[in-house]
């Protein structure tokens, strides 16, 4: 499946953005099977939208897009590897053209005090969990601003920007 380019942020958004995305490799990651692609430094950056002409895209619209791949890094590695992104770092992936399969575990980490602001999408009882640390007994926010999030009525929002465009 190819991965639009997109910031995991405007569909998990928080009240501060002290979170990562961890993608665990369980199969390898190849040039051939559809790898990461980073857009470097792009989590200092805006924020972008995801709608579009009032159309929940999942997707960043062609022109940013094409500004991210033109600077993008691609990320390989072998199964068992992980991958540590910023939730605001634009990122997608190509189209598998190999047998090779690309399975991946991904989840989201945030600071305790960065407050989930709309639905999860895949809600999990481990949602809200302290890895380390002790609850901060507050909710701390840095301004930004984000259209919310469409929640997928599937587990995936992959199924959110197959069926749709994103705007040039």
């Amino acid at each position: 499946t190819q991965v639009k380019w997109h910031q995991d942020f405007a569909f998990d958004p928080h009240s501060n953005d002290d979170c990562i995305t961890a993608i665990l490799l369980l199969d390898d990651m190849t040039a051939e099977n559809g790898p990461l692609k980073v857009a470097p430094r792009s989590h200092r950056g805006p924020l972008c939208p995801l709608w579009h002409d009032g159309i929940f895209t999942g997707a960043v619209s062609r022109h940013i897009a094409g500004q991210w791949e033109a600077s993008a890094v691609s990320c390989t590695g072998p199964g068992g590897s992980a991958f540590l992104l910023h939730t605001r770092l634009a990122h997608a992936s190509a189209v598998n053209i190999s047998d090779a399969a690309r399975t991946l575990f991904i989840f989201n980490i945030g600071a305790a005090d960065a407050v989930p602001l709309s639905s999860c999408a895949v809600p999990s009882v481990h949602q809200g969990m302290i890895v380390c640390g002790q609850e901060p007994h507050r909710i701390r926010c840095t301004p930004f601003e984000v259209k919310i999030p469409e929640i997928p009525t599937s587990a995936s929002f992959f199924v959110q920007q197959a069926g749709q465009r994103a705007s040039s």
